[in-house]
């Protein structure tokens, strides 16, 4: 394991840990009930050191951010640094995806809909990340005069719980889940 991650895996615990008094949390992940023992600091099921993080962050982040009644769908441009994180982001996420999918819009509803999306419009797959946050990801396939793009939308309470590094990545394990 990265010092990267190891360090971001104990500065999560660490702080949940100060904010939280319970032995266990159950957390719904890409509806996959996650156990989290708060004792032994493991995650049951084992899971990715990459999803403990975003699950670490998800918690903490929830504790601190407002209720939002009206959750609008936004894109990592609308962000403050999204502009600027952009580029990184299109490459890590969108260009995948194109490349994989762009003449094939109905493997890429299948393969959503069998890692768990649900499918909301001809060629768009939901992902429920956790209960609260959601990742809308669109097909624009490839045709004879336009070439194919992706859209990625996640609703805005997603951008009060995450940074957009934890955004970006939980779309690159949208991404691992596609492939």
């Amino acid at each position: 394991m990265e010092k990267a991650f190891i360090s971001a895996l104990n500065e999560g615990w660490e702080n949940l840990l100060r904010n939280i008094k319970e032995e266990k949390i159950d957390v719904l992940y890409f509806g996959q009930k996650i156990e989290l023992d708060l004792n032994s600091k493991k995650f049951i099921p084992e899971i990715e050191d990459r999803d403990k993080i975003i699950i670490l962050h998800y918690l903490l982040g929830k504790m601190n951010s407002d209720i939002i009644k009206d959750d609008e769908f936004i894109t990592f441009k609308e962000l403050p640094e999204g502009t600027f994180y952009y580029p990184s982001i299109y490459s890590r996420i969108y260009l995948p995806l194109i490349e994989k999918y762009k003449k094939n819009p109905d493997i890429f509803i299948e393969k959503g809909i069998s890692k768990g999306g649900e499918k909301t419009s001809n060629f768009s797959i939901r992902f429920k990340v956790f209960p609260d946050v959601h990742y809308i990801i669109e097909l624009i396939p490839e045709d004879d005069e336009f070439p194919a793009d992706i859209r990625v939308f996640f609703n805005k309470k997603s951008s009060e719980i995450f940074e957009i590094e934890d955004l970006a990545i939980i779309g690159e394990i949208i991404v691992s889940k596609m492939e």
